[in-house]
């Protein structure tokens, strides 16, 4: 876990200072129905035949402290199932991982440390609920809720994230090609209202925002990779899931794009049609990565371009063998231009330059 401090432009949009607009859009598009790939609520639950899995939120809160101050954060939350075990019930190692960009203060912290090996729980009714420590996220029907906190007290989350759209099923019905690693199955909650609490160093902070969900897992297929993946939500209640997959040279080799329209409604973007640019570079000073950050997107009907609101926004760890590794996961702000009419709204972004199927944890 670390806490690092430092200068932020804090660009917050009309997407958490008034209600999302319920605007009906029509899209050139072929709209797709959700079909029997993924099945909800029973497919929210963990998967004991598949060997890698995760449910994976991040989300952009803002809120008033009992003094009067403003607070603006982001939020990373996933729990990661992998190594399952043939025992009954189905058993597996599962990792949390939380982190918080303190919009307000300019400082960010993050915590990859937490494991269990512990049976799966499969709700009978569908839905999850999952615990790892004291951290726990559990939902159904696209009501959740989110609790974790670090250890140094520094930050805590008591969240309830909610959305009435139907979950966005990707590619095929909720099949997704995934480069390097097979095929994945992938649905998204893209929508989610947020509600509830962050304990800001000891200081409880009422906040309210708006948050994203993903669930992936699959029989992944072994082998080293990467990827950027952007999340987008725009003031206008459209979102993009954007999906650039990489093989371990770091050549592009997939790409998945699925946009929602107001009404729930998905559109799966061309692969042809969409495009990620790097504007920027950051080079970690913990693991000497260094990132594309800043970029200008292309979507059919126009281009985006999102800014990270923090250029130090890298979860890391220390291998076994001592050496430092990571991601980098962003809160960001985007505007742009989609079919002649300015947009505006905030997304988060995912590098993850370096993936290998199976996980070893060395």
């Amino acid at each position: 876990m670390r806490s690092r401090g430092g200068s932020s432009k804090v660009r917050w949009l009309a997407l958490l200072l008034v209600p999302l607009l319920a605007l009906a859009l029509v899209s050139n598009g072929a709209a797709r129905a959700a079909t029997a790939a993924v099945t909800l609520p029973q497919d929210e639950s963990p998967h004991p035949a598949s060997s890698m899995e995760w449910w994976y939120y991040n989300g952009h809160l803002a809120g008033i402290d009992p003094s009067g101050k403003v607070h603006q954060y982001g939020f990373e939350l996933s729990f990661i199932r992998m190594n399952a075990q043939n025992t009954e019930p189905a058993s597996a190692l599962y990792n949390g991982q939380f982190a918080i960009t303190d919009l307000s203060r300019g400082t960010y912290e993050a915590d990859m440390s937490e494991f269990a090996q512990q049976p799966d729980v499969i709700p009978p009714q569908g839905g999850y609920n999952i615990t790892i420590g004291n951290w726990n996220m559990n939902g159904i029907n696209a009501r959740n809720n989110l609790r974790a906190a670090f250890k140094d007290g520094n930050y805590g989350i008591s969240l309830s994230a909610d959305q009435a759209k139907p979950a966005a099923l990707h590619g095929d019905g909720g099949v997704i090609p995934y480069g390097p690693f097979g095929q994945s199955y992938y649905y998204s909650e893209t929508d989610l209202h947020v509600s509830g609490t962050v304990t800001d160093h000891g200081i409880p902070v009422r906040v309210t925002g708006i948050a994203w969900q993903d669930h992936q897992w699959g029989n992944f297929s072994d082998g080293t990779g990467g990827w950027t993946w952007f999340s987008v939500q725009l003031a206008n209640d459209t979102q993009y899931m954007l999906y650039f997959i990489h093989d371990a040279n770091g050549n592009l080799v997939q790409v998945v794009g699925t946009k929602v329209n107001p009404d729930g409604s998905t559109v799966s973007l061309p692969p042809n049609e969409v495009s990620e640019t790097p504007l920027g570079r950051w080079t970690s000073p913990t693991t000497h990565i260094t990132y594309p950050q800043n970029w200008l997107v292309k979507v059919p009907g126009g281009q985006l371009t999102v800014l990270a609101q923090q250029a130090d926004q890298e979860p890391t760890t220390i291998t076994r063998a001592g050496t430092p590794t990571g991601y980098w996961e962003g809160s960001s702000t985007v505007f742009g231009t989609i079919n002649g009419l300015p947009v505006g709204g905030l997304s988060y972004v995912e590098i993850t330059p370096v993936f290998t199927i199976p996980v070893t944890l060395s």
